[in-house]
């Protein structure tokens, strides 16, 4: 069994922590928005608390993609790539595993700033990174904005590009993130 990736294809490895990483992405976002929707800001506390553990298992899982994606090959592109193309895409891969170890970092950090706990189920917190300090936590949230901004525009190009290989070219590059054997 191939445990790491190299020029021919994805470990199973990255594959099923690609996708892990894309469904604790949209759990997370799922459990913002029921939060959101929450007549009171009480009801949502149980979610809070689930959903910093999501955000927990993202960060752990996130250092060991990122370590992975640049020690290891990346698989050589499918079909007749585009230099710039093949440079952008494998650039925003990087930057999207970098960010999903920062933003959750920077959260954390944020939180410790502002005098707040990261609280898990179970009434298990965290630890405090630093000492509360308005200051820094002004500076922490601006640039998780920036951040986060530049994420989802990075994620937004992610999703064309698949969709780009997928629909407009009709390359394999989908279906060897699915884990199926793909023909260079």
């Amino acid at each position: 069994m191939q445990w790491r990736d190299n020029g021919l294809g994805f470990s199973p490895v990255t594959i099923v922590l690609h996708w892990m990483v894309a469904a604790l992405l949209v759990a997370m976002l799922g459990l913002e928005i029921a939060m959101a929707a929450a007549p009171d800001r009480v009801a949502d506390t149980g979610l809070a608390e689930v959903q910093n553990l999501l955000g927990l298992v993202l960060f752990l899982v996130s250092i060991y993609r990122f370590y992975a994606r640049i020690t290891s090959f990346h698989p050589l592109p499918v079909g007749r790539p585009n230099p710039v193309e093949v440079i952008v895409g494998r650039s925003v891969a990087a930057a999207l595993a970098l960010a999903m170890v920062l933003l959750p970092a920077a959260v954390w950090l944020s939180r410790a700033a502002g005098g707040a706990a990261v609280v898990l189920p179970g009434g298990h917190a965290l630890p405090r990174l630093i000492d509360p300090a308005p200051g820094l936590k002004a500076l922490v949230d601006t640039l998780f904005v920036i951040g986060g901004t530049a994420f989802l525009a990075g994620l937004a190009l992610h999703l064309f590009g698949a969709w780009k290989h997928h629909v407009v070219l009709k390359t394999p590059a989908v279906q060897r993130m699915l884990g199926r054997h793909v023909e260079l």
